[in-house]
């Protein structure tokens, strides 16, 4: 009973919440995601925390002053996401158009032109949302959605995607074997290239901003498989609205070495980042290893 509740309750706020973001202006609601992200750092939240760690394990060159100012600069950008995803959820597909303007198309063209399939890796960077609004005018998108621990979410969450277009499949066994055969004929795929397993399975040790952590084998074992192409693409926050650009991935992401294809794959990620590092999921354990016990970045977090 109390689980309903929980659910029930958490599906109304979000519902709510997006309802809300999506009636104002853009500009307004990612000023008011800003300005809820600048009270998060005040009270120093679990996120902050773990945000704060994470930069000093990606950049401990800089000094904490400097740290500080990205973290700073991270939560006001987490917060505009949040708050912009009413937009993006909720508003029509044709307004959410309208909002996107893109670079960097001939590297999916040529992709598609070789009839093989292309996997589009889409890390935490920007508002990744926004990237199926586009994709599914180039053809047919396929991608993995894995619901999260509140079902009803997990619900509202798939139901926002969908309108956008794209079929998404479970990440279980059988969704991944749709995905390769998805890629075989020519279709396109989305990958979340740094999310990190729940389960230290499907996830092997590689390096990131000079250190090893769990990284899905998912996308290059795809690649391997289905004989996909594949490329970058990032959905900047500009001022008008979004900018999608896509980047090549380096030749070794195609190495039948796992490992080096993996290393390949968050280097070109690590590459992304110095456009502008604060619109990272900084607020993300990307740290984390596999297994567990190996070694716990994150130790103090939660206190």
């Amino acid at each position: 009973m109390l689980v309903a509740i929980k659910n029930l309750t958490a599906v109304m706020v979000a519902r709510l919440v997006l309802r809300a973001s999506a009636c104002v202006p853009l500009h307004w609601a990612r000023l008011v995601g800003r300005a809820l992200g600048s009270i998060m750092l005040r009270l120093n939240l679990r996120t902050v925390r773990i945000a704060r760690r994470n930069f000093e394990i990606a950049y401990p060159l800089l000094s904490k002053a400097e740290r500080e100012q990205l973290v700073r600069r991270t939560l006001r950008e987490q917060g505009a996401l949040s708050a912009e995803m009413g937009h993006v959820w909720r508003r029509p597909h044709d307004y959410v158009r309208s909002l996107i303007s893109v670079n960097g198309g001939e590297h999916v063209d040529q992709a598609l032109a070789e009839d093989k399939g292309i996997v589009v890796l889409a890390p935490h960077l920007g508002n990744w949302e926004v990237l199926s609004h586009h994709l599914t005018s180039l053809g047919d998108l396929m991608c993995l959605f894995e619901p999260p621990k509140l079902s009803a979410i997990g619900d509202l969450v798939l139901a926002a995607r969908q309108r956008a277009g794209g079929e998404y499949v479970p990440t279980t066994g059988r969704g991944i074997a749709r995905l390769v055969r998805h890629c075989k004929t020519g279709g396109i795929t989305g990958i979340l290239p740094d999310q990190v397993p729940d389960r230290d399975v499907g996830a092997v040790n590689a390096p990131f901003m000079g250190v090893d952590c769990s990284t899905a084998s998912l996308a290059v074992s795809l690649i391997q498989r289905s004989g996909a192409r594949a490329v970058m693409g990032v959905a900047w926050r500009t001022q008008r609205g979004f900018e999608i650009q896509f980047y090549p991935v380096s030749d070794a992401v195609y190495s039948d070495h796992l490992e080096s294809a993996l290393a390949a794959m968050n280097s070109d990620i690590e590459q992304l980042l110095r456009a502008d590092t604060t619109q990272y999921q900084w607020t993300y354990k990307r740290f984390r290893t596999t297994p567990r016990s190996l070694a716990n970045h994150y130790l103090g977090t939660k206190d």
